[in-house]
């Protein structure tokens, strides 16, 4: 049983964190699912970047806006804030969804081509792949890096978001291409290892050895953790596979040929 659910963590995107620009780099953790993760960072990422980018008033505007649409995005379940008194919270997960996504759409409607309105966009993107609106994800994604300057620090966040919403819809080739445009935005290694994990959904030939680069060319990144662990689970037998009877205490294992 175990491994049938690892087999099933291989085709399923890598739980990792990121911190876009300059400021702090890719920091990879284990192979479960991005979204959660994704979408808390991007709200502590935010929260500090919105509080220092806007200076006149209309900005200061924005960027108030946002901060709480942010802030509606991470407030706690009810479930999640027992035993703590005045803590705001929501009934459930679609709830604070709903209202997470309806503040961001009113932070690009009252502030069109603002950068909190290109912030907005991307955060829409994070919530609605989180919730497996992968299409809706990729749309919004979409829209941000066609608008957000270079140096946006969610830019290298949303094109490998984008990735995996492409990867949830089936679109392997896609996947690729979105991708390999990490390298272009500072994140080199995470280029290698998507494309080469994205082979190995594939089942291209070539996946492991890609595997065994990622590894071997960025050893003191995290994402060769990330890269040997996918090696592993993909040596794993597939599910469903007969596997090999213990031999009884007091008996030897049974031998083929003639006495």
């Amino acid at each position: 049983m175990t491994q049938k659910l690892d087999r099933k963590e291989l085709k399923k995107p890598d739980e990792f964190q990121v911190v876009a620009g300059k400021v702090m780099g890719w920091v990879a953790a284990h192979q479960k699912p991005v979204l959660v993760g994704l979408v808390a960072l991007a709200v502590v990422l935010l929260g500090g970047w919105a509080a220092s980018a806007y200076s006149n008033s209309r900005d200061s505007k924005a960027g108030a806006e946002l901060a709480v649409a942010l802030e509606l995005s991470s407030r706690p379940l009810a479930s999640e804030a027992q035993g703590q008194p005045g803590v705001e919270t929501f009934p459930s997960k679609e709830e604070r969804q709903k209202a997470a996504l309806q503040a961001l759409e009113k932070v690009r409607a009252d502030f069109p081509r603002s950068t909190a309105a290109q912030t907005a966009e991307a955060q829409i993107g994070f919530l609605e792949l989180k919730a497996g609106d992968a299409a809706g994800a990729q749309a919004a994604l979409q829209a941000f890096l066609d608008g957000a300057p270079g140096g946006h620090p969610l830019r290298t966040m949303a094109q490998e978001s984008i990735g995996y919403a492409f990867e949830a819809q089936g679109k392997l080739e896609e996947a690729r291409t979105a991708f390999a445009r990490l390298a272009h935005d500072g994140a080199p290694e995470r280029a290698a290892f998507q494309e080469a994990r994205i082979a190995l959904v594939a089942g291209k030939p070539e996946a492991r050895q890609r595997l065994e680069q990622v590894a071997k060319d960025y050893a003191k990144e995290p994402v060769a953790m990330e890269a040997n662990m996918r090696l592993e689970l993909s040596s794993l037998p597939p599910p469903g596979a007969p596997q090999a009877a213990a031999p009884q205490a007091g008996k030897p294992p049974a031998t083929k040929g003639k006495k």
